[in-house]
Protein backbone atom coordinates (compact mmCIF):
# COMPACT_ATOMS: atom_id res chain seq x y z
CA UNK A 1 0.00 0.00 0.00
CA UNK A 2 1.26 3.42 -1.05
CA UNK A 3 1.04 5.79 2.28
CA UNK A 4 -0.87 8.84 2.70
CA UNK A 5 1.46 12.23 2.78
CA UNK A 6 -1.16 14.29 5.36
CA UNK A 7 -2.24 15.55 2.20
CA UNK A 8 -6.11 16.98 1.54
CA UNK A 9 -8.31 14.65 -0.50
CA UNK A 10 -11.42 14.05 -1.76
CA UNK A 11 -14.04 11.39 -0.79
CA UNK A 12 -16.16 10.80 -3.89
CA UNK A 13 -19.62 8.64 -3.72
CA UNK A 14 -19.42 6.04 -6.89
CA UNK A 15 -21.87 3.61 -8.01
CA UNK A 16 -20.93 0.41 -9.02
CA UNK A 17 -20.74 1.03 -12.41
CA UNK A 18 -18.45 3.74 -11.94
CA UNK A 19 -16.10 1.87 -9.80
CA UNK A 20 -16.06 -0.44 -12.75
CA UNK A 21 -15.53 1.86 -15.11
CA UNK A 22 -12.38 3.71 -13.25
CA UNK A 23 -11.26 0.57 -12.43
CA UNK A 24 -11.23 -0.36 -16.13
CA UNK A 25 -9.68 2.82 -17.40
CA UNK A 26 -6.57 2.63 -15.08
CA UNK A 27 -5.77 -0.66 -15.46
CA UNK A 28 -6.12 -0.06 -19.22
CA UNK A 29 -3.69 2.62 -18.33
CA UNK A 30 -1.38 0.20 -16.63
CA UNK A 31 -1.40 -2.44 -19.27
CA UNK A 32 -0.49 -0.03 -22.39
CA UNK A 33 2.30 1.21 -20.45
CA UNK A 34 3.30 -2.22 -20.29
CA UNK A 35 3.18 -2.91 -23.92
CA UNK A 36 4.72 0.03 -24.88
CA UNK A 37 7.98 0.59 -26.32
CA UNK A 38 11.19 0.84 -23.31
CA UNK A 39 11.50 4.55 -24.38
CA UNK A 40 8.26 5.23 -23.65
CA UNK A 41 7.48 7.52 -20.78
CA UNK A 42 5.26 5.80 -17.84
CA UNK A 43 2.02 6.92 -16.27
CA UNK A 44 2.44 9.22 -13.50
CA UNK A 45 2.61 7.75 -9.97
CA UNK A 46 -1.21 8.83 -9.37
CA UNK A 47 -2.31 6.56 -11.83
CA UNK A 48 -0.86 3.45 -9.99
CA UNK A 49 -2.03 4.85 -6.71
CA UNK A 50 -5.88 5.75 -7.89
CA UNK A 51 -5.47 2.20 -9.07
CA UNK A 52 -4.49 0.53 -5.76
CA UNK A 53 -7.20 2.79 -3.53
CA UNK A 54 -9.96 1.65 -6.00
CA UNK A 55 -8.68 -1.92 -5.30
CA UNK A 56 -8.84 -1.18 -1.37
CA UNK A 57 -12.37 0.04 -2.07
CA UNK A 58 -11.50 3.62 -0.95
CA UNK A 59 -12.83 6.50 -2.88
CA UNK A 60 -10.82 9.67 -1.34
CA UNK A 61 -8.32 11.51 -3.96
CA UNK A 62 -6.13 13.91 -3.75
CA UNK A 63 -5.85 16.77 -5.86
CA UNK A 64 -3.25 15.36 -8.40
CA UNK A 65 -5.00 11.77 -8.18
CA UNK A 66 -8.27 13.78 -9.36
CA UNK A 67 -6.44 15.43 -12.16
CA UNK A 68 -4.99 12.16 -13.34
CA UNK A 69 -8.68 10.70 -13.61
CA UNK A 70 -10.05 13.48 -15.24
CA UNK A 71 -7.15 13.36 -17.66
CA UNK A 72 -7.68 9.44 -18.24
CA UNK A 73 -11.51 9.66 -18.25
CA UNK A 74 -11.31 12.31 -20.94
CA UNK A 75 -9.07 10.40 -23.33
CA UNK A 76 -10.87 7.40 -22.33
CA UNK A 77 -14.03 8.90 -23.46
CA UNK A 78 -13.03 10.21 -26.81
CA UNK A 79 -11.22 6.56 -27.71
CA UNK A 80 -13.18 5.06 -31.07
CA UNK A 81 -13.60 1.83 -29.45
CA UNK A 82 -15.01 3.11 -25.73
CA UNK A 83 -17.83 0.50 -25.21
CA UNK A 84 -21.52 3.00 -25.82
CA UNK A 85 -22.39 1.66 -22.42
CA UNK A 86 -19.47 3.27 -20.88
CA UNK A 87 -19.42 6.87 -22.35
CA UNK A 88 -22.21 8.02 -20.57
CA UNK A 89 -20.39 6.70 -17.12
CA UNK A 90 -17.50 8.19 -18.37
CA UNK A 91 -18.87 11.70 -18.74
CA UNK A 92 -20.77 11.49 -15.42
CA UNK A 93 -17.45 10.61 -14.09
CA UNK A 94 -15.85 13.64 -15.59
CA UNK A 95 -18.55 16.28 -14.15
CA UNK A 96 -17.93 15.03 -10.81
CA UNK A 97 -14.17 14.93 -10.44
CA UNK A 98 -14.25 18.53 -12.46
CA UNK A 99 -16.79 19.70 -8.90
CA UNK A 100 -15.66 22.40 -6.72
CA UNK A 101 -13.97 20.96 -3.45
CA UNK A 102 -16.95 22.01 -1.32
CA UNK A 103 -19.65 19.95 -2.96
CA UNK A 104 -17.84 16.78 -2.55
CA UNK A 105 -16.46 16.31 1.24
CA UNK A 106 -13.25 16.69 1.91
CA UNK A 107 -11.06 15.17 4.82
CA UNK A 108 -7.44 15.11 6.13
CA UNK A 109 -5.76 11.70 5.64
CA UNK A 110 -4.12 10.08 8.40
CA UNK A 111 -0.05 10.47 8.39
Amino acid sequence: MIPSSGRQERRINLSREEQWVLHHVMLDRMELEAQSPADTDPPSIAVYRVFEKLEAGTHQFSQSECQCLQDELRQYAEVVNTPKRDQPIADRLLDKFQQPESVSSTVKSLP
